[in-house]
């Protein structure tokens, strides 16, 4: 009885860990060539970065991540609409892919800061500042407030 349990046991622990290792393998990241993008992802990386090299591609299901050689990291989805753009520390991303009355705020309210951030959520846009304070605002780009 006792090597029957031991046997269940360790078939028990064989089916768990492969089903874990197997679920956990659809959530990989998989290289992918900068040619596999869709086009409008390659049009919004030559448009608000034209100096800038792709340097790695990776895809996840259906989106995108690239890396491009200044150090500056973007998320597109299937479609190739941005969802996070993300500078390197101490850096701003672009503007103009975005509403301008974010800008506009940011300005005002923050003035000598800029944008190291800027993701594309249900509800609108969530930012990160070059101080790490991170705002919300909604699809039109007004404040919504922050994210805390």
């Amino acid at each position: 009885m006792k090597k029957h349990l031991r046997f269940l046991s360790a078939l028990l622990a064989v089916v768990v860990g492969t089903t874990l290792l197997t679920g956990c393998g659809d959530d990989k990241d998989e290289p992918v060539s900068s040619g596999e993008l869709p086009v409008k992802a390659r049009t919004f990386i030559g448009q608000y970065y034209p100096t800038a090299r792709i340097v790695s591609t990776t895809k996840d299901k259906d989106d995108y991540e690239v890396t491009l050689s200044e150090g500056t990291r973007i998320d597109f989805d299937k479609a190739g609409e941005w969802t996070d753009v993300d500078a390197v520390t101490g850096m701003t991303v672009p503007s103009g892919f975005y509403p301008a009355p974010i800008d506009n705020y940011v300005s005002t309210t923050y003035p000598g800061s800029g944008i190291n951030e800027i993701s594309r959520e249900t509800y609108g846009y969530e930012i990160e500042l070059l101080t790490g304070t991170e705002l919300k605002f909604n699809s039109e780009g007004a404040f919504s407030g922050y994210d805390r």
